[in-house]
């Protein structure tokens, strides 16, 4: 079952609990029009679960440069807390920047959210 949702005019955003990991999924679009709401939809995830995330892109239309800068926020913010951040996202369509900026290559990305959970790390 959903713990938060968060909706802009062109974005959805969705958190559930799978144990003490958030997963959170964003649908639609992700950009610089939607950041205030993805900031404050990251800020919630982080206060309920602290540093230990799966963001799921499976979803996305689009993906811009500030986003990209956003989900590199959030994957340091979780690594300076002393957990991590791993997302879900295939090498094609909205989530193709992920590959193309360098982020694919240090931050992990999974092809389904199923596998992104099962190589979490262990956590206290």
């Amino acid at each position: 079952m959903s713990d938060l949702h968060i909706s802009a005019p062109t974005t959805r955003y969705v958190v559930e609990t799978s144990g003490s990991v958030g997963v959170l999924t964003v649908r639609g679009t992700l950009d610089y029009t939607t950041h205030d709401s993805a900031t404050e939809f990251f800020d919630k995830a982080f206060a309920q679960f602290g540093p230990h995330l799966v963001v799921n892109l499976l979803e996305l239309d689009f993906l811009d440069s500030r986003a990209t800068g956003l989900l590199i926020g959030c994957w340091k913010r979780a690594v300076d807390e002393g957990g991590w951040l791993s997302l879900v996202a295939v090498e094609q369509g909205a989530a193709r920047v992920l590959w193309i900026t360098g982020l694919a290559f240090h931050v992990p990305v999974y092809p389904t959210v199923e596998e992104a959970l099962a190589a979490t790390p262990a956590h206290d």
